[in-house]
């Protein structure tokens, strides 16, 4: 199959659009959806320290490659080793592990978690990216580790993975449409609260 914007060979066909594209496009969709996100998540602002959640995996690698593409030449940005020293946390999460949280968060009934806003600025540039497309990215620009998928340890979540999972190959756009209800509830929820107070 070639890919839908120079006509090369595609490495990747996306479900959800039916777009085809090819190693160096597929890079440049990842990254522009990954910084319309951080734009929405609040942006990073001069002077920001970043603290970067470690994992394991092609997820934490795309995450590093991303982050040094986004803050080249940028030197009011700085990393610290220690979360209680930053103002923004940046997470690895992707399309697939957030969509899965809120969906076991809502089928448990957890409605605080749901609701309630972070207590500081968190940075999730690839909740909004499939992680067959971040695994893509990642070995693009040089991963070549196994894709061990971590097992996880709670039956009750890899149950709810697992069903997503499912559902999600006659509809595509499921984890997305998940995503926009989880991203729109809390501010909705403090809106109809301050409204009725």
């Amino acid at each position: 199959m070639q890919c839908s914007r120079c006509g090369k060979e595609a490495v990747i066909v996306q479900p959800y659009s039916g777009v085809a594209l090819c190693a160096v496009h597929a890079a440049r969709d990842l990254e522009a959806k990954a910084k319309r996100r951080i734009r929405k998540c609040g942006s990073i602002s001069s002077g920001e320290r970043l603290y970067v959640q470690e994992s394991f995996g092609p997820e934490s690698f795309a995450l590093s490659v991303l982050l040094s593409r986004i803050l080249a030449g940028r030197r009011d940005v700085s990393l610290v080793s220690d979360p209680s020293d930053a103002t923004a946390v940046v997470s690895s999460e992707t399309l697939d592990s957030s969509a899965c949280c809120f969906l076991q968060q809502i089928i448990s009934g957890t409605t605080p978690e749901i609701l309630s806003l972070p207590s500081r600025k968190v940075l999730d540039p690839l909740a909004v990216v499939p992680r067959v497309e971040v695994l893509q990215y990642a070995r693009h620009h040089g991963w070549d580790g196994v894709d061990d998928r971590p097992r996880l340890s709670d039956p009750f979540t890899a149950d709810i993975c697992a069903f997503l999972e499912h559902f999600s190959v006659d509809h595509p756009s499921a984890a997305y449409a998940l995503m926009q209800v989880w991203d729109a509830l809390p501010q909705l929820y403090l809106e109809r609260t301050n409204h009725a107070l």
